[in-house]
């Protein structure tokens, strides 16, 4: 990295995560363009064993690696929570530095969808040869089909299917024998365009160590990174975005000039503040905190996109998990670290997810007098996966995993085993981001607003049925499983679930969709080429432009639309990219 030169750069982008460590590494590669980072977060995430370190990554929720977001969860008539923290990463690297690792792509019905919002250049056939650009797939020892290696194209980020931690060897036999005796499927592909089965999943992981975006910008001495360092608002020249105006790691203003283009890739929470901050969004919210209106832009901050999840807890019989391992002080643990400081391996070296299923559970839905109403309302299609594509990803945590419930107390004894049930495509798609102040250095405020539509709630409650059902009926794990904790889930009453559903349920910590692609400034706020309509030299690169959620973890979709968003910024400037 070179050092600091707060004068003029070819490129400036504005949040090192993600997306934005991507788009600079891609541009980087004309070793004459000069590119300067913006970064709100630590510059050194490498030297931080909680971000290196897999099996430390639930550390990190409410660290000072975490935005810690005050967030609206659900904002009903007759329910309303707001909870924190909401995390996502603040610092180089952004949320590839604290998510969970899993690398999976979706579905092709799913982004064919964005289509009718992008333009052609955004379906699957066309975005496909993104989702592999970014990574180098490992299988050093040969234990998986030599056609899943298609996943990769040598990239920066190191990426293999989760290792099996060999203390797990009981637990993931239960799980397999439990979900084919119960008629479901398993699968070695989900990353051809169809998703369906339980699946060894890939990771952002390779020998022991969490791979992150900041991995782009290594030997790229014509980046400069200015880290812990907050935008205040875009530089304008009317419409034209000629720069952007900070405050430095010492607090002191700062002003920077692009003489080509700006990228704000600062996340789908505060790259809708920044463009509101700086006169680009919804006139009425702007003129509410006495900001003059550039661009009246009415979709900035809406459509906010996530995934509701309902997490839920079962005790296990001793042996089958990993809590002694990872959670608790004694011999277990003291083995785990000695194996990760060693040579990378043991537990530690886990993302925990090794399986992770992706069901259809029509048979379940259709028992619902609710959910067939909307069906026939819908034109007999199912509103939930209307191509095909699975209704849920359920991830299976061998531990007690407070990431995902908080408020219910670490157990002190004992093994357990968290189930996540997240709905792939709920009809709740009304999020909001707005602001609370004109301050830069106010946090913006959110509303997720899960379960607007009531249907949400009656698949999330078919949902945990239909996992619960393998899990306490199927062979094997029948046989370890024993009672919820701390308390009994009430699966025998439709009302009662929904009620549990309100009060557990959690963001799976995909949110997107705040600064959606569209045709015009009447849909949306990015036109196909990712530019802020109503603006010159302004871009948009990361997960607030998705206009339909993918149907998984949202890790890959990130980097396929930063990868494809540097590919049509070079192809703007011919002089600088052959």
């Amino acid at each position: 990295m070179i050092a600091v030169d707060p004068t003029s750069y070819d490129f400036i982008i504005v949040g090192g995560g993600t997306a934005g460590n991507v788009v600079a590494g891609r541009l980087a590669e004309n070793p004459s363009v000069r590119i300067l980072i913006i970064e709100a977060g630590i510059g050194n995430p490498k030297e931080v064993p909680q971000i290196t370190t897999p099996g430390r990554a639930f550390e990190l929720r409410g660290s000072k690696y975490d935005w810690s977001y005050k967030t609206t969860m659900i904002k009903r008539d007759d329910y309303e929570r707001v909870e924190k923290p909401n995390t996502r990463g603040k610092t180089l690297g952004g949320s590839s530095c604290l998510n969970y690792y899993t690398w999976v792509r979706g579905s092709k019905e799913t982004f064919d969808d964005w289509e009718a919002f992008g333009g052609k250049g955004w379906n699957w056939e066309s975005c496909k040869e993104y989702f592999d650009k970014p990574v180098t797939y490992h299988d050093d020892d040969g234990q998986f089909p030599a056609y899943l290696s298609k996943v990769g194209r040598g990239g920066p980020l190191h990426i293999a299917h989760a290792e099996p931690v060999p203390e797990m060897e009981g637990f993931r036999k239960a799980l397999k024998s439990a979900w084919v005796s119960s008629g479901q499927e398993m699968t070695d592909d989900i990353y051809s365009g169809a998703m369906h089965g339980l699946a060894h999943s890939m990771v952002s992981i390779y020998n022991g160590v969490r791979s992150s975006s900041w991995l782009y910008l290594v030997d790229k001495p014509n980046i400069t990174v200015l880290s812990q360092t907050h935008s205040k608002h875009l530089l304008m020249s009317g419409t034209e975005v000629t720069g952007v105006v900070v405050f430095g790691p010492s607090g002191g203003e700062l002003t920077f000039t692009a003489t080509r283009e700006v990228i704000v890739s600062s996340g789908v929470f505060e790259s809708p503040k920044l463009l509101m901050l700086s006169g680009i969004g919804p006139a009425a919210e702007l003129q509410k905190h006495d900001i003059p209106v550039l661009v009246d832009s009415p979709h900035v901050g809406q459509n906010l996109l996530d995934h509701p999840i309902m997490p839920h807890v079962f005790r296990l019989k001793d042996g089958y998990s990993l809590d002694d391992h990872l959670l608790r002080a004694g011999p277990a643990h003291d083995g785990a670290v000695a194996a990760y400081s060693k040579n990378r391996t043991g537990p530690l070296a886990s993302g925990l997810l090794e399986l992770v299923g992706f069901p259809r559970i029509d048979s379940y839905l259709e028992t619902s007098k609710e959910y067939r109403a909307a069906k026939t309302a819908n034109g007999g299609i199912d509103p939930f996966g209307p191509g095909g594509q699975p209704h849920f990803e359920i991830d299976f945590v061998p531990m007690f995993c407070d990431a995902f419930q908080w408020h219910i107390p670490t157990p002190p004894t004992g093994n357990y085993f968290t189930v996540i049930v997240d709905l792939l495509r709920p009809l709740s798609r009304n999020g909001v981001v707005s602001l609370n102040s004109a301050d830069p250095l106010v946090q913006p405020n959110i509303n997720l607003n899960y379960f607007s539509d009531d249907l949400d709630l009656v698949a999330l409650r078919e949902g945990c049925r239909f996992v619960d059902d393998i899990l306490m009926k199927g062979e094997g794990m029948r046989d370890i499983i024993e009672e919820d904790y701390p308390w009994h889930l009430p699966r025998e009453s439709d009302e009662a679930m929904k009620k549990a559903i309100l009060e557990r349920s959690q963001t799976g910590f995909h949110p997107c969709g705040s600064l959606r692609l569209s045709a015009h400034i009447g849909e949306g706020v990015v036109d196909g080429e990712l530019k802020v309509h109503g603006t010159e030299s302004l871009r948009v690169i990361d997960a607030s432009v998705f206009p339909v959620i993918p149907d998984c973890r949202i890790q890959n979709a990130v980097y396929m639309v930063a990868e494809k968003g540097a590919d049509m910024i070079k192809a703007a400037h011919p002089d600088l990219y052959v």
